[in-house]
């Protein structure tokens, strides 16, 4: 037992059997007694107890209800619960409830009594493990918060030489300096998402606020909007807590959100309300909530033409179209393709522990050859295959660059030619299969095909990405969503 004396309260109609155990156990606790668990309640906040030991059977809340209001508003408060009147059932109801414990009373000469020595060791093991999860908890929130603090300061940079990327660069300078909401152009894997965390990194936010980030995309509206801006406990059936949003999160920092064409009016009417008032309601909430978050968005799609055809609201696009700035495509940066290739080469050997020494002029020459459809993010995933199958100590040769999907690389030493690459795109499936089979197996082979980029997958299927996002979770198909940077 520790030297700090805890606060307990004791709840029990029996006010002598009350004034027995405030008897025993004040010897080693602090210890206040109740004969209405609703005066109880009432005292919860302003004293603070470390544990509430209390009777089963009171007139005004039983122990059952009790410990689920206890559990519901104060879950880190361990409850006892003490009874004359046991059984299994009781006992099963309180402990699924969250109770830590349940023992009965014993009738002994008309006087209620129980064992005050099990008592007294149950009372410690429940503080005692009530601590430990405290303390979990709160080291978990911290583990948390560092991480978060590490992906914002972890190394972000644009890579190049060429008149394109300094010109971002020096609009990122200026950019920075304010705070503007910004929208980033350009095609999809060209590194907006670096842009945006660039700006923030050099803004006097970086040191007041967190950068966050979501693909407005890959979410249904109803979860886009929940991570978005959050929800009360109850809101919806499998709301158990309440939730944070990300602009919350963000508070005094900056989000991002990519995709924002793909938003729902639902989400447009809110990010406008926050724009215009810094300030929203969660899901179920009645309660303004204030923040102060500056808003980087970002997309691939011309906003004019989808307000043109009602896809998109006329206001929110004159507020998030503050100041804007295209991302440059990689095919038009020249020989920083050449540099961008031999930092993904050195970020892949580190990770794979590999020595591999960079590119081979013949290899330079393919991957200034190459159109980049698929920009930044596509050149990434051809240098992480390269490096795995280039050799240890030497460098990455034309043999080893494919531009097609990983699991179609029969012999990565040897280079398809055009014909078998074609061939190999070929969708077949075994006879016996039903039409909702075929259905899946073609999904699940432009996804792979896609590298998982469900934007590009969704266009090939001609369907929402949202409807893909759904198909997949409801059929629970390999491969997941990820953001390529």
């Amino acid at each position: 037992m520790d030297s700090e004396r805890h606060k307990i309260f004791v709840i029990d109609d029996d006010a002598t059997f009350c004034l027995l155990l405030d008897k025993i156990l004040s010897r080693d606790y602090d210890v206040a007694t109740f004969t209405s668990p609703l005066e109880a309640i009432k005292r919860i906040d302003a004293e603070k107890p470390d544990l509430i030991l209390t009777d089963y059977t009171m007139p005004d809340m039983n122990g059952l209800e009790l410990t689920r209001f206890v559990k519901e508003n104060y879950p880190q408060l361990p409850v006892l619960v003490l009874t004359g009147y046991g059984s299994i059932e009781s006992a099963v109801e309180v402990l699924k409830a969250g109770a830590f414990d349940y023992m009965e009373k014993s009738i002994s000469g008309g006087a209620s009594t129980a064992n005050f020595t099990v008592l007294r060791s149950r009372i410690n093991n429940a503080i005692a493990q009530a601590r430990v999860k405290r303390e979990s908890e709160r080291y978990k929130s911290e583990n948390e918060r560092l991480k978060r603090r590490f992906k914002q300061f972890r190394s972000t940079e644009l890579i190049g030489k060429s008149d394109a990327i300094e010109r971002v660069r020096r609009l990122i300078e200026q950019i920075a300096k304010t705070d503007s909401t910004v929208l980033i152009l350009g095609e999809t894997g060209t590194g907006k998402n670096v842009a945006a965390e660039l700006i923030h990194r050099q803004s006097a936010r970086a040191s007041k606020g967190e950068f966050v980030e979501i693909n407005c995309a890959v979410l249904p509206d109803n979860l886009l909007e929940a991570e978005l801006f959050g929800y009360e406990k109850g809101a919806f059936t499998d709301a158990k807590e309440t939730k944070k949003g990300l602009f919350e999160i963000a508070n005094n920092g900056t989000i991002f959100l990519d995709e924002i064409d793909s938003t729902s009016p639902v989400v447009q009417s809110k990010l406008l309300t926050v724009l215009e008032t810094r300030s929203f309601r969660r899901i179920g909430g009645t309660e303004p909530i204030s923040v102060n978050v500056r808003l980087v968005c970002a997309t691939n799609a011309s906003l004019a033409e989808k307000v043109q055809q009602g896809k998109f609201r006329e206001d929110l696009f004159f507020r998030i179209n503050v100041v804007s700035f295209a991302m440059p495509p990689l095919r038009s940066l020249g020989d920083d393709i050449i540099l961008i290739a031999e930092m993904f080469v050195r970020q892949f050997s580190e990770e794979m522990q590999k020595n591999v020494l960079g590119l081979s002029d013949d290899a330079k020459a393919l991957l200034l050859a190459h159109h980049w459809k698929g920009n930044v993010r596509e050149l990434r995933n051809v240098m992480e295959r390269a490096v795995v199958f280039a050799e240890n100590g030497g460098r990455v040769t034309a043999n080893e660059i494919s531009f097609g999907d990983v699991a179609q690389i029969a012999a990565p030493s040897q280079r398809l030619d055009a014909a078998t690459r074609v061939a190999e795109k070929a969708f077949s499936i075994p006879m016996g299969k039903t039409l909702e089979e075929v259905k899946l197996a073609y999904i699940k082979a432009v996804l792979d095909d896609c590298q998982n980029r469900y934007a590009e997958a969704a266009k090939i299927l001609d369907i929402a990405p949202k409807t893909l996002w759904e198909i997949r979770k409801r059929h629970n198909l390999e491969g997941d969503m990820k953001s390529a940077p």
